[in-house]
């Protein structure tokens, strides 16, 4: 009996997820264990759940074409991965395909326009460096979408790839998706940690040396990893394209210690203006900071982010410039694309300017620093300081600190006195006139 009871059992379970999928496609699609309901829908059927689900979100409404047209690359993928199971329910994972398509959708629309019109010279073709890509969605999409004939390749950046020559662990990404030689673009990884300074040398060393045209996309890059991206695209000056969307705020400790951030451009502020405490965990704030402090510092950060992106470059425009030195100027701007529910995390940092085929300034002042026999024709250029004060002075550091606490001050008053009458504003003023007379 005990037998017969779990052989019901388990035909039970098997039919009622095959049922669950076969009607309820989105959240059958969550479970990465039921290949046997996997067989029971068709491409069709599955390419309408993936339509229906890009349909509800928030980025259909202006993006459902370019939508549409990756719903059709994905189909595509089906078709071609079906045959490997185990590798096909890693791609698609439930309902985040659909999910990680819709929040990267004005990058991947920008990254396209950016790569057909730009002026290319020499047979030089453009390298896309997608930053803490993760699994590789949007570099995946962008093998399909971008023009071949100007894209040489695509390299997905993240800690969590194996390096190159080093066996794979657990904790690593399977690269098999990756490594298949059906993408129209050919794909890559490289792992670094965009913390760390000597990778970020590194990365631009292995992939722009020699000055080759360049976009660098990262979407869903977490606190102070934006501003490293920042930091990149300032490096070199063969990028001419920053596709970029925030995540996270800065962690309080940047804060607590009197910390600013800045880059080699000069501009700086402080942590205190845009550090919270808390965290986002499964698609929920968890800390102290209320929705007004999250949502006015989050403004705050995106702003000062977009104030340290150098939209000039020297020597813009192609291959050594509009003339021999000349100068090129760029655009950047700060645009809001609702992709998420969420009353932030919408806003993407845009930057378009002329290219200039010279390697990046950190490895032109180190083969400087090496002597004349290392560096060869390149010109010395002093290499920005990568850390969050940018090389701030410690007087300076103190001053950026000191006006952002009396501004912070001033605001506590003028909302106090927006709440008194004429007369206890009067007296508050006397009361702090002699106070900073003492």
């Amino acid at each position: 009996r005990a037998r017969t009871w779990c052989a019901g059992l388990a035909l039970w379970v098997c039919g009622s997820q095959g049922r669950s999928y076969r009607f309820m496609s989105p959240h059958g699609h969550g479970s990465d264990d039921d290949e046997a309901a996997v067989t029971a829908i068709s491409n069709e059927e599955w390419c309408s759940w993936l339509h229906a689900e890009l349909r509800a979100c928030p980025a259909y409404a202006t993006h459902g074409a370019l939508l549409d047209e990756c719903c059709a690359i994905a189909a595509r993928w089906r078709t071609r991965f079906w045959g490997r199971k185990a590798l096909w329910n890693r791609m698609r994972r439930g309902s985040r395909l659909a999910k990680e398509l819709a929040e990267a959708a004005p990058v991947l629309e920008r990254a396209r326009l950016e790569a057909q019109s730009v002026k290319l010279e020499g047979g030089a073709r453009v390298v896309v460096i997608d930053l803490c890509s993760g699994f590789g969605y949007m570099a995946m999409f962008l093998s399909e979408l971008l023009p071949p004939d100007k894209v040489e390749r695509i390299v997905l950046v993240d800690k969590a790839w194996a390096r190159h020559g080093v066996e794979r662990r657990p904790h690593h990404i399977d690269p098999a998706h990756i490594s298949d030689p059906g993408w129209p673009i050919r794909l890559s990884t490289s792992h670094a940690d965009l913390k760390t300074p000597s990778d970020r040398r590194s990365l631009l060393r292995a992939f722009l040396s020699r000055g080759c045209p360049a976009m660098l996309l990262g979407v869903h890059l977490c606190g102070t990893l934006s501003l490293r991206a920042v930091d990149l695209f300032n490096d070199s000056p063969s990028f001419f394209f920053l596709g970029l969307k925030p995540c996270c705020l800065p962690p309080a400790f940047f804060a607590q210690r009197g910390d600013v951030f800045g880059s080699a451009n000069g501009h700086c502020f402080a942590a205190k203006a845009v550090a919270v405490a808390g965290k986002w965990q499964r698609g929920k704030w968890v800390g102290g900071a209320s929705r007004q402090e999250l949502q006015r510092k989050f403004a705050v950060w995106v702003d000062n982010l977009s104030r340290c992106v150098e939209c000039d470059v020297e020597g813009g425009g192609g291959e050594g410039g509009e003339e021999a030195g000349g100068a090129g100027r760029g655009v950047v701007a700060v645009e809001q694309h609702r992709v998420q529910s969420l009353w932030l995390l919408n806003d993407f940092i845009f930057c378009s300017r002329p290219w200039a085929a010279l390697a990046p300034r950190s490895a032109t002042s180190a083969a400087h620093a090496a002597g004349p026999e290392a560096s060869g024709t390149l010109a010395a250029v002093p290499a920005p300081n990568r850390s969050n004060g940018a090389g701030v002075s410690e007087a300076r550091r103190a001053a950026v600190v000191a006006n952002f606490d009396e501004a912070r001050r001033e605001a506590k008053r003028a909302r106090r006195a927006g709440r008194r009458g004429d007369a206890e504003r009067a007296a508050a003023e006397r009361r702090r006139a002699a106070r900073e007379g003492r």
